[in-house]
């Protein structure tokens, strides 16, 4: 696991730990843990759609994962 992804996993689980755990972890909330709150509306829609389409649950290593994926695969397109 790069480090990149080790620390944004561990963003996750805290932000997880300071969560409430009834209504889960808020997608934009998710996203600014793994990437920042630089983020725009495109990379959002992308891990609406993304999380929508799993059909079972994602644990914080994959979300991470994903997130960071659909980040990369953007910069990669402009």
């Amino acid at each position: 696991m790069s480090s990149r992804l080790r620390e944004a996993v561990q963003r996750l689980e805290r932000l997880a730990e300071d969560s409430d755990g009834n209504d889960g972890l808020a997608i934009t909330a998710m996203i600014e843990a793994v990437v920042g709150p630089g983020y725009d509306t495109e990379l959002l829609t992308l891990v609406e759609m993304a999380l929508k389409n799993s059909g079972e649950g994602m644990s914080l290593d994959q979300i991470a994962n994903g997130i960071l994926a659909l980040e990369d695969w953007r910069i990669s397109q402009a």
